[in-house]
């Protein structure tokens, strides 16, 4: 009989390196997902609490990388000429 055609034993002894087995202990999952995910392979700023920068940005509604490189509006002239003028003195008329 082919070792192809058997059934897996969950008893059959599967050898891996030390690192690879402590490597998958200790990843850790995503705060939005809960998903195990590489840190090294997450594109989210916050590495170790999310899986993507997709799960940033659901789970804060924004990103840490947009909100470092947001600039202050800057406020227009239009703003300033709508507040109303300084009152005259009565008698200046």
């Amino acid at each position: 009989m082919s070792t192809m055609t058997e059934e897996p034993r969950d008893d059959a002894k599967v050898s891996l390196p030390g690192r690879q087995d402590a490597e998958l202990v200790s990843m850790p999952r995503c705060t939005r997902c809960k998903l195990k995910y590489l840190p090294a392979r997450s594109t989210s700023a916050l590495r170790l609490t999310y899986c993507s920068f997709l799960c940033e940005l659901g789970d804060l509604g924004f990103s840490m990388t947009g909100l470092e490189t947001m600039e202050r509006a800057r406020k227009d002239d239009s703003e300033a000429a709508t507040e109303p003028p300084a009152a005259e003195p009565a008698g200046a008329r």
